[in-house]
């Protein structure tokens, strides 16, 4: 028994720590997002084209492969988040940076939805079309994170998920109150503190857990806001206790293990999944495998395909090109990369280029407006 505790302890202490793997190139975190960007385009195939009301067949406990990829989402945007404003507590460059990632693409594909494909796809002729004041109401809708349940006016009607143009935005106003919560949280120098990030995140598990008792009727956006905050301050709490955090695969088959123990029990599974996902993008993430560096490299094209794969497989069932959900994977997964990467090599990344200089004039005119 003494010599199977001494060959433990000397393989956990080889594991490589999290802020060691932090510190080394060529990280696999830009794939893992085009993952879970494929993961949610896989189960919004089948709401597509079976309908709103039909559950998704790619599930486990009742947890989809969409939601799971969503919730996988929001742990690895805590921990790069949360690294992110630790490296560098500029908050006006922190800002500029996380508009110029959400914003610009989304704006895009808000103006193309309204004044290009909307008028293709909507059963109200031009005139109608064009005089609806939804037509500039969904863009607005976007731009502020409202209600973005919804599209340009009498779009898709026929489909078995009508008027919707893209079900993955509403997603997009819980990160963005995520980035506003880790600047918060940097400020008064609670994100510095590894004690008072853990019981932070232990706090949002319990408020989780509490609401899905069902006791208190509560809005829908309370419910989610406690599902993100549990994965997203995940993330966080990794980051803060990186050089604790062992990057092992033994460690991560046995949180596995537990995690399918309480798969009957809704709320705890979905709580002890959180920590499998966390395993995977961390294991996943820092594994060297050939060609590592080259593919470490690759385009950034995740954002793309998570606001456009809906609306492309929507339009693929409208136009009667695919009314399966296989047919339609098989169609819409190569469609959705190439919006992607257009997205992301026409948009995304030449405005990102431009959050120093966006920063430095915010700068300027916040200087601009101080008394002499």
């Amino acid at each position: 028994m003494k010599n199977y505790a001494i060959i433990l302890g000397n393989y956990w202490h080889k594991c490589p720590t999290l802020g060691q793997a932090l510190q080394t190139p060529g990280n696999l975190f830009t794939p893992m997002r085009m993952f879970f960007a494929l993961g949610v385009l896989l189960g919004h195939s089948y709401v597509v084209n079976l309908g709103i009301d039909q559950p998704e067949p790619l599930s486990l406990f009742g947890m989809t492969i969409s939601y799971v990829a969503v919730n996988g989402f929001f742990i690895l945007s805590g921990l790069l988040i949360t690294r992110s404003i630790d490296r560098n507590p500029d908050y006006i460059r922190f800002f500029s940076a996380r508009a110029l990632r959400l914003f610009p693409a989304m704006i895009l594909m808000a103006i193309l939805a309204s004044f290009v494909v909307g008028p293709l796809v909507s059963s109200a002729t031009p005139r109608e079309y064009f005089s609806d004041p939804l037509v500039w109401r969904y863009i607005l809708d976007v731009i502020s994170f409202g209600d973005t349940s919804g599209g340009p006016p009498e779009i898709f009607f026929n489909n078995p998920a009508p008027f919707e143009w893209s079900a993955s935005l509403w997603t997009l106003r819980y990160e963005a109150i995520a980035y506003v919560g880790t600047a918060i949280l940097a400020a008064i120098g609670i994100s510095r503190s590894r004690t008072a990030m853990l019981a932070l995140f232990v706090l949002s598990v319990s408020l989780f857990l509490f609401v899905r008792l069902d006791w208190v009727a509560l809005p829908d956006a309370f419910l989610h806001l406690t599902r993100f905050a549990t994965t997203y301050l995940l993330g966080a709490v990794l980051y803060c206790y990186r050089d604790q955090v062992r990057l092992s695969w033994l460690l991560g088959i046995a949180i596995t293990g537990i995690a399918l123990l309480f798969g009957p029990v809704m709320a705890p599974f979905e709580i002890m999944l959180n920590f499998v996902l966390a395993a995977i993008l961390l294991l996943a993430g820092f594994a060297k495998i050939p060609g590592r560096l080259a593919i470490s490299k690759m385009p950034d094209a995740s954002y793309g395909v998570y606001i456009w794969q809906w609306p492309v497989m929507q339009t693929l069932w409208h136009f009667d090109i695919a009314r399966d959900p296989y047919s339609t994977m098989l169609i819409a997964i190569p469609i959705t990369i190439l919006i992607g990467l257009l997205s992301w090599y026409a948009v995304e990344k030449p405005i990102l280029a431009l959050k120093d200089p966006v920063a430095g004039w915010i700068r300027a005119r916040l200087q601009f407006f101080k008394p002499a």
